[in-house]
């Protein structure tokens, strides 16, 4: 009967740490491709709008659409690498921890990639065709920052520095919870020496 009940068989499966790593570096590597995809469905019909505009739009878009597909290519590209850092992870006593360490960094620098390259692409954007340039950036990167909304050489310039500035911070956060959630290990790891060596030195 026991050969016909699969669960005991699963449950140990997903208790060793090689099925989490396997399992989310395939699942960053899928939504990497996701990404890819995704964003070349928003980027094509982005280039309608060069369609009977002027020469300083169509410039414009055009330069904007190429700095698009670098901040792209580092975003799929980062999350190939975590992918691979985790499913290189060594054994250790914590499994989940340093996955979850290195996801916090990835999100970190995903959003500081993409943040920072688009800043630079929409302050190049408002330089070539002024207020019009928010509508297009809100349309493919609302979740980049604009503190101000200007326009002008100005507008362009606060543009980019806003979007630096948040891009920066994010990341640093994201990095900090990563770090914090190893000294949490660290700290776990710490204590329980600690309550061993106590342990040993009462039996004594």
């Amino acid at each position: 009967m026991e050969k016909y009940l699969f669960m005991k068989s699963v449950l140990q499966l997903i208790s060793q740490g090689q099925f989490f790593k396997k399992a989310v570096a395939v699942i960053l590597r899928i939504m990497a491709v996701v990404v890819a995809i995704a964003s070349l469905v928003v980027w094509i019909p982005e280039w309608q709008s060069v369609s009977g505009a002027s020469t300083e739009w169509t410039l414009g878009i055009i330069i904007f659409q190429l700095l698009f597909v670098i901040a792209i290519y580092m975003v799929v590209h980062t999350m190939l690498i975590r992918a691979g850092d985790i499913a290189e992870l060594p054994e250790a006593d914590f499994t989940v921890i340093p996955i979850a360490s290195i996801a916090l960094k990835l999100i970190g620098e995903i959003y500081a990639c993409f943040a920072a390259v688009i800043s630079v692409a929409g302050g190049i954007l408002v330089w070539f065709i002024r207020g019009d340039a928010f509508f297009l950036i809100r349309r493919v990167a609302p979740i980049v920052p604009n503190f101000g909304g200007g326009e002008g050489f100005l507008g362009g310039i606060l543009f980019i520095a806003s979007g630096f500035f948040v891009a920066f911070f994010v990341l640093m956060f994201f990095y900090f919870l990563a770090e914090a959630v190893v000294v949490m290990v660290d700290i776990a790891k710490n204590t329980k020496m600690t309550r061993q060596i106590a342990e040993q030195y009462n039996k004594k």
